[in-house]
């Protein structure tokens, strides 16, 4: 616990961030580390502002794949900010989408699909979109924060259309919260990869 605070305090205070995720390792879940308590104790404490978001999630490496991990921090980031946040919310109160990818490795993939969206004239969100933070070159110019989805927009999802999960086998848990809490009918699509896959998405 002591280590979250020092943690939390130095992150905040060297890289000024707007907010800072925190999932654990494999012997902070073998000790049984509370990180909801151990985060709400570092608040009352004082080493970080009680309203700064500090969205978490259990990844335990010995439990499922990387893609579980995946599934866990985006299900505790979308959880921290909509769960008690949805008083005026419903699906369809905006007509847009929102596209969660998985675990996505390939940048081009979600500039493609950003693009053909865009030529529709479909509106959307990408939950979430590394793009900008991931391709951003080192030529000296600090950018960590280049790009990448708002807090806000995170906040506005619940009320888009639906929710389109490219790759849900690897969403389980993701999945499972939007439907429940957003009130999304989260269609059955395949990832856009080949044509008739992309057809079908399209």
């Amino acid at each position: 616990q002591k280590n979250m605070f020092d943690g939390l305090a130095n992150a905040k205070a060297l890289y000024k961030p707007e907010i800072i995720a925190v999932s654990t390792t494999c012997m902070a879940e073998v000790i049984g580390d509370d990180l909801n308590a151990f985060i709400n104790n570092a608040k009352k404490e004082g080493h970080i502002e009680k309203d700064f978001p500090v969205p978490f999630a259990h990844t335990p490496s010995f439990v499922g794949s990387h893609t579980t991990g995946w599934d866990n921090m985006e299900e505790g980031i979308l959880r921290y900010f909509t769960l008690n946040d949805m008083a005026g919310k419903k699906a369809g109160n905006k007509a847009s989408i929102n596209l969660i990818p998985g675990f996505e490795t390939y940048l081009g993939n979600y500039r493609v699909i950003k693009r053909m969206l865009s030529e529709m004239g479909v509106a959307h969100t990408m939950l979430s979109d590394p793009t900008e933070v991931f391709d951003t070159p080192a030529d000296g110019e600090f950018r960590m924060y280049s790009g990448g989805t708002t807090i806000a927009e995170i906040k506005d999802a619940p009320n888009a259309i639906t929710t389109i999960m490219l790759q849900p086998a690897q969403l389980e848990k993701t999945k499972k919260f939007v439907e429940n809490t957003w009130n999304h009918d989260v269609p059955k699509l395949n990832i856009p990869m080949g044509v008739e896959w992309t057809d079908e998405f399209l």
